[in-house]
């Protein structure tokens, strides 16, 4: 088994790891996602895996994984009145606990949860703001709007009420999603990721619904976050020609939503929107984001920030001045560039090893050298940025025109 084989291997075996960890504390929701994606895993490595009892190992793995999350699926599906304990089966006789969170709903409210369990993500984020490395203005504003009135309500009343749409736009890869997670993190807030094709079904009335559901759900977990990435593919400007009535009914009802969204002082609801086409977006769409943050590339500190964030847990001989002269020449990328280089660069001594001949037999220990300053200026000549300078005029222009920093 190669090296990237193994690393697939204990990447599906950690996310089945979690997957119990969370069946026997009764999340069940959660565990549900994991046991899917530890499944999808052993599913690609099986593609590319020729031992054949490996493959049958894997198989069984695959089934029972799917079977358990049937199971959990057919369990929350189920009648349940408001304050009866959730009762499951205990998955291989552990984890008899059940959770408070699948209890505390009427059937009504379950079916609602239930509706968008399988389109809607619903995660609890552990991304925190040391994550991220720079945007200090980007964090305070999310701070402000996001954090501090779902954590000191009391702040927030009267005339200082707190922003009920935020709209995050810059160039792509500069973290817009990180940020939103991190703050969804920080005010322990239920986080809901939706994306366009979330939001888009061929049926007719559908995404509709689905969208109705989701504000419904949002509003039964208060306090909570909908966070809507590439909002410009939904809301684009209207009556241009080229939009179907569906798409133009998906608008109507999002616009609807947001506009008739009610946060009490109890129970705050925010919605999150990110877009890297800030200009295609409708103008009735872009008034209902009250406050509208510039997230920019990232500046040198950061850039330094970022490298060591994408290298961390790898050997190398990179001092604090190497990671200077890394940012300095990393001018213009964005945090996703930067972390693209530094997947290439840590390959480097794998692709070295193994060119070499020195993976073929598994059983024989390798060691894997540093990765060194040479490397990263080799590889940057290869790896280009991907916004360029007019782009970025676009963005700082825009920001000027209806935005904020």
């Amino acid at each position: 088994m190669s090296s990237v084989d193994s690393k697939l291997y204990q990447y599906a075996v950690e996310e089945a790891q979690a997957a119990v960890k969370l069946d026997e504390s009764g999340r069940y929701r959660q565990a549900i996602n994991k046991y899917q994606r530890a499944a999808e895993i052993l599913i690609q490595f099986v593609k590319y895996n020729k031992n054949p009892i490996m493959i049958k190992r894997c198989q069984d793995q695959i089934e029972q994984y799917v079977n358990r999350a049937q199971t959990l699926k057919a369990h929350l599906s189920g009648p349940r009145r408001r304050g009866s304990p959730a009762s499951i089966s205990p998955h291989e006789s552990k984890g008899e606990a059940s959770s408070d969170t699948e209890s505390i709903y009427s059937k009504e409210e379950q079916e609602l949860i239930d509706s968008i369990s399988g389109t809607i993500l619903t995660e609890s984020p552990n991304i925190k703001w040391i994550d991220i490395a720079g945007l200090e203005d980007c964090k305070q504003s999310l701070r402000e709007a996001i954090v501090l009135p779902i954590m000191k309500p009391e702040l927030f009343t009267g005339a200082r009420k707190p922003w009920s749409g935020i709209l995050l736009f810059g160039p792509p890869g500069c973290g817009k999603t990180l940020l939103a997670k991190a703050a969804a993190t920080e005010c322990k807030a239920t986080f809901f990721s939706v994306s366009s094709a979330d939001m888009l079904s061929k049926w007719l009335g559908e995404s509709e619904k689905l969208i109705s559901s989701l504000f419904k759900v949002a509003r039964i977990k208060a306090p909570s976050l909908i966070f809507m990435d590439e909002i410009d593919s939904v809301a684009t400007r209207r009556g241009e020609g080229h939009e179907g009535g569906g798409e133009r009914r998906v608008k109507t009802q999002l616009l609807s939503e947001i506009q008739g969204m009610k946060s009490t002082y109890e129970k705050p609801l925010l919605v999150l929107g990110a877009t890297n086409r800030p200009w295609d977006i409708d103008t009735a769409m872009l008034s209902r984001f009250e406050k509208k943050v510039y997230v920019p590339l990232p500046d040198m500190p950061a850039r330094a920030g970022i490298f060591k964030i994408h290298t961390a847990g790898i050997n190398s001989d990179l001092n604090e001045e190497d990671y200077i002269e890394l940012a300095v020449r990393s001018e213009g990328y964005s945090g996703r560039d930067i972390s693209n280089v530094c997947r290439e660069v840590i390959m480097i001594p794998i692709r070295e090893l193994d060119m070499g001949g020195l993976l073929e037999d598994s059983d024989k220990e390798v060691v894997v050298r540093d990765i060194t300053i040479k490397d990263f200026i080799k590889t940057l000549k290869k790896v280009k940025p991907m916004t360029t300078g007019s782009e970025l005029n676009k963005y700082e222009d825009w920001a000027e025109e209806y935005g904020e920093y």
